[in-house]
């Protein structure tokens, strides 16, 4: 256990100072960590770990990155990395807060092998390469507001500190029911991304097949069973955009593959073509969104074509 001083306090297991760990090959560290100041340590920078890494936050802000990609993790928040994947403070450090942590180590796993604990676990085969596919599948995995699972970190933490009767069994049978939990965690999680990107393909299909007619908003949310607050902010959630300014940007999408394709376009029809009420309308929004106007983008995209041509 790390030595706690006035900065910090907690229980922190690693290889170096293994502790109780030497019972659990297929934990290679193990921390619950209280931090009162900020820590500098070069080891907390952007790094692979031989195992599946796995953080927890119960209280705190950590501004993390993960496989170069930055992301902040408040008190509820479950960050998961595979071995390939860098993660870790893009600063080298651990800000104040308390922070749980795991890097739970497979016999087997790599992107191209199933994830495979080994003999020790008893969950199933199907649980341990369902839920290696769902890490693999993503380039880091951030779960928000999942106090659920916190309860194992500190279940956990408690057994390697006191080490009661029978602490190896319990600690095995933790892990594999957070393991559990975690698979069914993240396949609820693969279920929502795959429904909300089905919303947004059937909303983008529905507003591409005429993009002359209008959409109130409240037609469209009845039409995917919402009332207009849930689906306004169901589509701003998922495209950045409310629903009418998502529609504005599917009609410019369209009007740019359009200018690119045609060398000889009446602008006026194109306008009406995308749903807009005037030319100036059209030509306003589409500078606004391009930093073009739809005449000077058309003009650079064939001036381009043209000196393409020519060499």
């Amino acid at each position: 256990m790390k030595k706690a001083d006035s900065i910090e306090k907690g229980i922190w297991l690693h290889p170096q100072a293994p502790g109780p760990l030497i019972h659990f090959p297929y934990i290679s560290q193990f921390g619950d960590m209280k931090f009162s100041k900020v820590r500098m340590d070069e080891n907390m920078k952007p790094h692979l770990n031989d195992g599946i890494e796995i953080h927890y936050v119960e209280s705190g802000r950590y501004e993390w990155t993960i496989n170069g990609n930055p992301v902040f993790l408040y008190p509820g928040d479950l960050s998961i990395t595979a071995p390939w994947q860098l993660n870790g403070s893009p600063a080298g450090k651990m800000d104040m807060g308390h922070i749980s942590w795991i890097i739970l180590k497979p016999e087997n796993y790599s992107q191209k092998v199933s994830l495979d604990f080994g003999p020790l676990f008893k969950s199933s085969k199907a649980i341990q390469g369902n839920l290696g596919e769902l890490i693999a599948i993503e380039n880091g995995i951030v779960i928000r507001n999942v106090k659920v699972l916190s309860r194992y970190f500190k279940r956990i933490s408690e057994e390697l500190r006191t080490q009661g009767a029978g602490y190896k069994i319990v600690i095995r049978n933790l892990l594999e029911n957070f393991l559990i939990a975690l698979n069914r965690q993240l396949s609820t999680r693969q279920q929502k991304i795959a429904q909300e990107g089905f919303l947004i393909s059937q909303l983008s299909n529905e507003i591409c097949k005429d993009f002359s007619k209008k959409w109130p908003v409240e037609d469209l949310a009845m039409k995917f069973g919402m009332g207009k607050t849930k689906f306004t902010a169901m589509v701003k959630k998922l495209t950045g955009y409310p629903p009418n300014s998502f529609i504005i940007h599917l009609r410019i999408a369209y009007a740019k593959e359009v200018l690119k394709k045609e060398r000889n376009v009446n602008l006026t029809n194109l306008a009406y073509e995308c749903g807009f009420s005037s030319l100036q309308h059209f030509t306003t929004y589409f500078s606004n969104r391009t930093g073009l106007s739809p005449a000077n983008f058309h003009k650079q995209i064939h001036a381009i074509v043209l000196k393409d041509v020519k060499k």
